[in-house]
């Protein structure tokens, strides 16, 4: 009996040591279970987008760097819905591997048949072997014609849409008009400082808002332009002439509202330029100036300090705490030496300065460079100019309703000004530096063979003649639809430094 409870007490300790080892492998594998499901979710749920890591994707990321960006947006299932996903058996996938039919456009590109319900998790474990770097959808949709307005003119404006007509390089514009698929500055109010405005124009009327108008030459609410003086009259037009109306010219916000402020009609104190910039600053968006001082060279010179404190209302206070957004010419003077730099009203970091290049992309024979140019716009050079509204009848350049012979950066500016219209209008949280900071970073790099192209400390090209390229207005509402504000604005001061060296007079 008692060997044989010795030899029963053995076997059970055997028993139970066996159950022990099952329990703690069921355990185990229980706890293994629910990472291989997650893991399954997780290739579900992303498929096989790009890493941002190029040692991941050699291949993919010895592509140019327009294409490896073009994988990385397109392989990001988020933005498919699921009905698109269910409906798409054919994906591009790059791999060094023949994986399928060539792409024949791309080298180790191919085409991949697969069913949809399997695909996501296909690729992603594809990935996760190292088998393929990146994958996506050749989902298709349907695209819709660019809107361009039926405006008897429209044809003529090379600036927004340059086909090549007079001989210019085609596609040397703003790049508009896909924009204007979704925005064209409604809600949008544009301040137009200058000589005045013809505000019962047909092209204006419908866009004009009588009610945040003002004469700071007569100090009434007419900026009826006298004879002759139709300058703001043709910068309203290239701004926000009324689009798509069958007549005449479309501005480059035609759904937005304009605002006549008169001021360089006559003679203006600091006062009366601090006035008109500040004036009604939560209902204007963008005051556009196509003014300044003397482009003789000679001249140095810039606002006052009422001007440079309205200057900063604008940005701390305007629009509800947003800013305003101003405008400034950088001025014509090239043929004189000069340079934007001297302006203090285009060199002050409020105000967006403007200069123009031709229908060709390249400089003008007037358009002055500066540090402080921040971005171009297509204005007249080489025997072109550009048609926009004219002060009716005879009363302004020509003897018509309409001129072709605008320019200068007088017309660059309000060109800049109606595609900051569509920028709002894409998101109305924008501050003044965001703004800024948009044009920037969606800037069009002309005149490429130039050597004035520097790279800056952030790592964005500019060049004095140019700033940091064309404005384009696709790629800025782009930006703007998603774009994440700006933190809080950081002063810093120096305090004193001393240089012991001599300033050259050169």
């Amino acid at each position: 009996m008692y060997g044989l409870g010795i030899n029963n007490s053995a076997q059970c300790s055997k028993a139970q040591s066996k159950i022990g080892i099952s329990i703690i492998l069921l355990m185990f594998v229980s706890i293994l279970t629910p990472l291989a499901s997650a893991q399954n979710i997780e290739y579900a749920a992303t498929g096989a987008p790009l890493s941002e890591n190029p040692d991941d994707a050699p291949i993919t990321y010895s592509y140019s760097p327009a294409i490896r960006a073009a994988f990385a947006r397109v392989s990001d299932l988020s933005q498919y819905s699921e009905s698109e996903l269910q409906s798409t058996s054919e994906w591009v996938v790059v791999s060094s591997k023949n994986m399928g039919e060539p792409t024949g456009l791309l080298a180790n590109s191919w085409f991949v048949e697969v069913e949809p319900n399997a695909a996501l998790s296909h690729f992603a474990k594809l990935q996760d072997k190292g088998v393929i770097e990146v994958a996506y959808p050749l989902v298709e949709r349907q695209m819709t014609p660019r809107w361009t307005p039926n405006d008897t003119y429209f044809s003529n404006q090379w600036h927004l849409e340059n086909t090549g007509q007079d001989n210019g390089v085609a596609g040397e514009d703003v790049n508009i008009t896909g924009a204007w698929n979704s925005v064209r500055g409604t809600g949008i109010v544009i301040g137009v400082v200058d000589d005045g405005l013809e505000w019962d124009h047909e092209d204006l009327s419908a866009n004009y808002e009588s009610n945040l108008d003002y004469d700071y030459c007569n100090y009434d609410s007419d900026p009826m332009p006298a004879s002759w003086d139709a300058h703001g009259t043709a910068a309203a037009g290239v701004a926000a002439a009324i689009g798509n109306n069958g007549l005449g010219v479309s501005g480059a916000a035609p759904d937005a509202s304009l605002a006549g402020l008169m001021l360089i009609a006559c003679g203006n104190s600091d006062n009366d330029e601090a006035n008109a910039l500040s004036h009604l600053n939560d209902d204007i968006d963008i005051y556009s100036n196509s003014w300044g001082p003397s482009d003789n060279g000679q001249t140095l010179s810039g606002p006052g300090p009422l001007m440079i404190a309205a200057f900063e209302d604008d940005a701390y206070n305007g629009r509800n705490g947003l800013g305003n957004v101003i405008t400034w010419a950088a001025g014509n003077g090239l043929s004189s030496d000069d340079d934007s730099n001297l302006d203090g009203y285009a060199n002050s970091r409020f105000t967006i300065s403007v200069t123009a290049v031709d229908h060709d992309g390249d400089q003008t024979n007037y358009g002055e460079p500066g540090a402080n140019v921040l971005v171009s716009a297509p204005s007249d050079g080489s025997g072109v100019g550009i048609t926009t509204t004219d002060n009716e009848g005879n009363s302004g350049y020509t003897n018509g309703d309409y001129t072709s012979n605008f320019g200068g950066t007088s017309s660059a500016t309000p060109l800049v000004s109606g595609v900051i219209a569509l920028m709002l209008e894409a998101n109305s949280n924008l501050t003044w530096r965001d703004v800024q900071q948009i044009i920037v970073e969606s800037a069009r790099k002309n005149d490429p063979n130039d050597s004035g192209w520097n790279t800056n400390g952030a790592g964005h090209e500019f060049n004095h003649k140019y700033g940091f390229g064309v404005i384009d207005a696709g790629h800025a509402v782009s930006l703007a639809e998603n774009w994440t504000n700006l933190g809080p604005e950081v002063n810093i001061s120096s305090g004193t430094i001393t240089v012991s060296q001599t300033i050259p007079d050169n």
